[in-house]
């Protein structure tokens, strides 16, 4: 094995490594860009690293007919502690590839949990809500 073969299995190791570590502990980090996400996407979940959104829906406030982006990706995120890693990324680009995201089965899904989850704790209480009492830690990139 040669010196570059050696080196990037080397750092394919230390990435499944660092992605192992991080896949233990199921706790999402919140992540507000300064920048805009490519496309029409507001925000992107990405276990086990974090969720990203768009620094305009920081603050979103939910009401009756829609959660907040917060909200939405939050559910993304019981999908993966639910399905895991591996399955998570399986079921949601095979879908992907077939319907697009819009017909996606894991975003209708998020979307009608998300909504239920308003009804069952009404929406005063969810304004209401801290980082800390909904289980993420926030960062705001400058």
């Amino acid at each position: 094995m040669n010196f570059l073969n050696k080196k990037r299995s080397f750092i394919l190791g230390l990435i499944f490594i660092v992605l192992f570590i991080l896949n233990q502990f199921k706790s999402p980090i919140v992540i507000f860009l300064p920048v805009d996400l490519p496309g029409n996407l507001k925000a992107s979940t990405i276990p086990p690293i974090g969720i990203f959104i768009e620094r305009q829906y920081k603050g979103e406030i939910p009401n009756s007919k829609w959660c907040t982006v917060l909200q939405h990706e939050l559910e993304h995120w019981e999908q993966y502690k639910t399905m895991g890693l591996l399955s998570f990324y399986y079921n949601y680009l095979l879908e992907y590839a077939k319907s697009g995201r819009i017909d996606h089965w894991m975003e209708k899904e998020s979307n009608k949990n998300c909504k239920q989850k308003l009804n069952e704790i009404g929406l005063k209480k969810t304004n209401s809500e801290t980082p800390d009492s909904i289980g993420y830690k926030e960062y705001e990139n400058s």
